[in-house]
């Protein structure tokens, strides 16, 4: 919560408030996730498939990010690539992908 001055005629009266909820932004590149919504309240009135996301890492990271993490998780997994050679960025997801599949 936020703390705020506001000035009466009397005193000065510190006011506490909630802060908006931010847009929610994709964890690699940093753009705003599309289909995820960031108020309490449009998300209570949506339906449950939509509130839920049903792709790996949905709600966490974008769509071009996530094909990246996919195609490293790919290569890992054919033996091509050693994880410890997998981008930085990319690696924690990449080992969170490959702990669900197993």
């Amino acid at each position: 919560m936020k703390r705020k001055s506001k000035r009466l005629p009397s005193k000065t009266k510190k006011v506490y408030f909630k802060e908006k909820n931010s847009k929610k932004k994709c964890a690699v590149t940093g753009q705003v996730l599309s289909g995820v919504p960031h108020e309490k309240t449009k998300t209570s009135k949506k339906s449950k498939t939509q509130k839920r996301p049903s792709v790996p890492l949905g709600g966490v990271v974008g769509g071009k990010a996530r094909e990246k993490i996919f195609i490293e998780l790919g290569k890992v997994a054919s033996g091509t690539k050693k994880i410890e050679d997998v981008d930085q960025k990319y690696r924690t997801f990449v080992k969170q992908v490959m702990k669900r599949v197993e």
